[in-house]
Formats: structure tokens, sequence, C-alpha cells
């Protein structure tokens, strides 16, 4: 029989793409997204609004702290993708800030199943990178997660 949940990692990623998808324009947001899951998404699909794509990715230290607690620290990478034919450069810029506030405010959000109780850290520690194409723009913002224990 399997678990009765999915590895604290992937409960992450699922919450990443489910405050992602839940962003709608107006007041507070630039942009709907189009379209947001966990795996790559062609870049022509960004001509109906932004796509992202959210990974998990390695490269933090796991710590074992007293009684035997686990500290793990790992990346999620939103991969975001726009298309405009006048200014690709700012619609990137204001997809951009969609990701980092929505995702900013859930990890602040003290609710059960959010950013804010799956982990005690996320953060962004660098800037994105980005890309220009024709009437394209991509980044790639990753995302500092702490967790403790490994389930």
């Amino acid at each position: 029989m399997a678990p009765s949940t999915n590895p604290i990692r992937l409960r992450v990623a699922d919450r990443f793409i489910a405050v992602l998808a839940a962003i709608t324009a107006g007041a507070t947001y630039w942009y709907t997204p189009h379209e947001v899951k966990r795996d790559v998404i062609p870049y022509e699909n960004a001509k109906h609004g932004p796509v992202y794509s959210v990974f998990t990715e390695g490269a933090g230290p796991i710590q074992i702290e007293s009684n035997n607690n686990i500290d793990e620290t790992f990346y999620i990478a939103v991969d975001g993708i726009v298309f405009d034919r006048s200014d690709p450069v700012a619609v990137v810029e204001k997809a951009l800030m969609d990701v980092r506030l929505s995702i900013d405010t859930d990890s602040i959000n003290p609710a059960a199943n959010t950013l804010g109780t799956l982990c005690y850290l996320v953060r962004m520690d660098e800037s994105p990178d980005m890309d220009y194409w024709e009437n394209y723009a991509a980044f790639r913002q990753r995302f500092r997660i702490q967790i403790q224990g490994i389930t």
C-alpha cells in the first residue's frame, strides 16, 4: 500500500503550482496565467498569457538537529514565459512580480497546507535569469526552501 501523503518536497512544489494558478489579474496582479504545471511548457503557449513551470532542485544542506529532527534546504525554480509584440521586457517584469508577490504572500499565511505551514523558510537568494527572443521573454526565479523532516 502506498503512503497516504506525498513527500513534503512534492507537496511544496504542488503548493507553488496551486498558488501560481490562483493568480488573477486585477488590483493585485498584472496577469492571469494561461498555464501552470510541473513540466516544461512549450513557449508558444505563452501567446495566451504567461505560462509557469515549477521544478524542484537540490543543492542545499541537510542537517540533523536535536532529537534527530532533520532540516533540509532545497530549491523550487519557477520558469516563466511571456509573449508581447510591443514590450516583452515590461511584460516579463510584471509577470515576475506576480510570481514573487503570490509566493511571498502564501509563505506568510498561517493557514494549513500553505507555504507558511509547509516550510519554515521561503526566500529568494538571487535575481532571476532572464532571456529574450523575438516577441518572447523568459525568466527563472529560484526560491530557497527550508523544511523540517523528510516526510
